[in-house]
């Protein structure tokens, strides 16, 4: 069992807090590049192949926003 003072117990939290911040920003920099993407598709009128690969663009995205939140979602020390 990893035993930690107060002090590293909190050093570590804090670069933890860190990582998440910048995950959570890459998270909303998805979430705007997927809303541009359906105000595009609302605006303009699209063929199929057109709206198949928005689509493909926006699942991709919803993908990595998922993966992004899992990776950085829980402190480690904290997980039991």
């Amino acid at each position: 069992m990893l035993v930690l003072s107060n002090e590293d117990y909190l050093t570590l939290k804090l670069e933890w807090t860190k990582l998440r911040i910048e995950k959570l920003d890459e998270i909303e920099a998805k979430l705007r590049k997927m809303k541009e993407l359906a105000e595009f598709a609302r605006d303009y009128k699209l063929s199929k192949k057109q709206i198949d690969l928005v689509n493909a663009k926006i699942h991709r995205f919803q993908q990595e926003i998922i993966d992004l939140d899992e990776q950085s979602r829980t402190f480690w020390l904290d997980a039991h």
